[in-house]
């Protein structure tokens, strides 16, 4: 809208009042005297002033200067923060923390997460020299999560370096053999009937450490022939399974009968008076275990590969480790079979095929 006005009582100078507005209600204003003289010329001089104020109204705004990404130390807080949020295990984010603090503050701290540099990576991993190659492995890991994190944040646009991880060196499994299992069995029916539960959930349910511990008779279906694994101790305190979801796992017939035979004590299958056992509680029973049975100390987690080996070696295969263990992928399960005695399905299996093949020669 243009209006043009006598510029103080003058009949040639005018004043030239532009207003405009876009379809969002935004506006533009200008009021000045014409530098030309002439009612036709202030016109025309008005005219082109108001397509001049349309451009500028009609161009896009210029967007915000964002400040420049937090440093690493100020995002790390956040990424705590929001593994909490997303509700990861326990371990996972304990994990995280310590790689935070020992490992990655220490050289980053005060970094701008756009600023890290290929030396940065270089340092971390001159830090790392005494650590064993998974723990380098995982600290790396870490450092790309909370960089990926990061992006997913729209705090960095890219990762700022590049670098490779490499891969986790897997030990192979090492599981107690039939005789050991049995001489096992024995230590725990001298020791009482808890033990026997403790190492049977191991053996043959395939549960970890903390779920034995945490395993409630609400989760145990004597008449299916079913336990949900819903609970996992983890740091002393309930959480849940690792992978954060439950699972069905089916019960041997000896496991089902020693279960239907435990006395219920209280809402945990092997409960401390009205409460569970701490993980420190089971580490001691499996070394009283071992001692009295006469067997290397192999650690805990040696009940479940050892499930995983018999799977295998009964002719389940890693598919069927992988079911019962529940893991998530076959490479993992794999890594729950010892193969120091090899198959006894693959060596049944290529004699068979041997026997076959020298009868049609």
């Amino acid at each position: 809208m243009i209006t043009l006005r006598p510029w103080k009582g003058s009949k040639n100078e005018f004043e030239v009042d532009v207003r405009v507005e876009n379809t969002v209600g935004r506006r533009l204003r200008q009021r000045v005297k014409a530098p030309v003289t002439g009612r036709s010329a202030a016109e025309r001089w008005a005219k082109a002033l108001e397509q001049e104020l349309l451009a500028q109204l009609l161009a896009p705004e210029p967007e915000p200067e964002k400040p420049p990404p937090p440093t690493f130390e100020e995002f790390s807080r956040t990424f705590l923060d929001l593994c909490l949020a997303d509700r990861l295990g326990t371990n996972t984010r304990m994990n995280y923390d310590v790689h935070l603090r020992l490992y990655l503050l220490p050289v980053l701290a005060r970094r701008r997460l756009d600023e890290v540099t290929p030396k940065d990576i270089t340092a971390i991993k001159k830090s790392l020299v005494s650590k064993s190659h998974n723990t380098m492995c995982e600290v790396l890991k870490t450092l790309r999560r909370v960089f990926n994190r990061a992006i997913a944040e729209n705090e960095i646009k890219s990762a700022p370096v590049d670098f490779e991880i490499p891969r986790r060196k897997r030990k192979p499994a090492v599981a107690y053999d039939d005789q050991e299992q049995v001489a096992l069995l024995a230590a725990a029916q001298a020791m009482g009937p808890m033990f026997v539960v403790a190492v049977l959930l191991g053996l043959d349910g395939g549960l970890r450490r903390g779920e034995i511990l945490a395993l409630k008779w609400t989760d145990v279906d004597l008449k299916r022939g079913l336990m949900t694994i819903r609970h996992n101790l983890v740091r002393d305190k309930v959480d849940l399974p690792k992978g954060r979801t439950e699972d069905e796992v089916g019960l041997t017939t000896r496991l089902a009968a020693t279960l239907r035979g435990f006395p219920k004590s209280g809402v945990f299958v092997l409960d401390n008076h009205g409460s569970h056992f701490q993980e420190h509680h089971i580490k001691s029973w499996m070394k009283a275990l071992v001692k009295r049975a006469g067997l290397p100390w192999r650690g805990t987690h040696v009940l479940r590969k050892s499930c995983g080996t018999r799977i295998a070696e009964g002719g389940g295969g890693v598919a069927a480790v992988a079911s019962h263990l529940r893991h998530k992928d076959l490479q993992t399960a794999s890594d729950y079979v010892d193969r120091r005695r090899g198959s006894s399905s693959a060596i049944h299996a290529l004699e068979t095929s041997g026997r076959r093949t020298s009868e049609h020669s």
